[in-house]
């Protein structure tokens, strides 16, 4: 990063975004480091008042665009998940925390009710593209892809977290990142004991996702590919004690 650029971690719900959260709060002090996850009014005032400020990392649940509060350059990052694990997984995580602002309605919910809730449909398609409020169009698709290329200094992949890690420590020259898991779904069932059909729904609802999502990883792949002979070295000995 540069002296004056603003790193923007855009926290997808339930893809290791926590445990990357508490990462990145080891690298960058907290008087420069905020976290956003206010609702859309409070969000907006928050940006106001930060837009003043001296800010060296922002991080929160929010959509693209959050850069146009600023004037300084920004870089985003991100992680994803495959959408159908995702989905479960947050379906799950809600229903065990009581606290959680969508407890009382999601625990009156099936998981086939809860995944056909347009906002739960396409969800880190949304996120990437900036588009949170009609339905989710292939042309979302193409601009959240767009906006990876242009914007996203890093995608990360859940399922890759320690390699995704080593990247990001090698790209931002992070000293620690040593982490224990936070905010891990409990008593959720693994996938493979919920019912098909239910999980046929949840893929055809996310089609979008998937196709982010796959298009993501295979970037990733690339850049572990092209790292040079001493980096790979040094990743191989970083998957190893980790």
């Amino acid at each position: 990063m540069s002296e004056n650029e603003i790193l923007i971690h855009l926290h997808m719900p339930k893809t290791a975004g926590t445990t990357l959260k508490h990462i990145i709060k080891k690298n960058i002090p907290p008087s420069v480091n905020f976290d956003i996850y206010e609702d859309l009014q409070q969000r907006k005032k928050k940006l106001i008042a930060l837009s003043k400020k001296h800010v060296t990392c922002i991080q929160g649940h929010f959509p693209f665009g959050v850069h146009q509060y600023f004037t300084n350059p920004c870089t985003y990052i991100t992680m994803l998940r495959e959408p159908t694990d995702r989905i479960i997984s947050q379906y799950y995580f809600i229903r065990s925390r009581p606290k959680h602002t969508q407890y009382q309605k999601v625990s009156r919910m099936s998981l086939e009710e809860y995944q056909l809730q347009p906002e739960n449909i396409n969800q880190q398609t949304r996120f990437i593209s900036g588009q949170v409020e009609s339905p989710i169009t292939l042309l979302d698709l193409e601009q959240a892809k767009e906006n990876i290329e242009k914007y996203f200094s890093f995608v990360g992949i859940t399922e890759m977290f320690n390699e995704s890690l080593f990247l990001l420590q090698k790209r931002f020259s992070w000293n620690n990142i040593t982490y224990t898991k936070q905010n891990v779904t409990k008593n959720r069932p693994p996938i493979d004991q919920l019912p098909v059909n239910i999980l046929h729904l949840i893929k055809e609802n996310n089609e979008f996702d998937l196709e982010l999502y796959h298009y993501a990883k295979q970037l990733l792949i690339e850049q572990i590919n092209n790292l040079d002979s001493v980096s790979k070295e040094g990743f191989h000995v970083f998957l190893e004690k980790n």
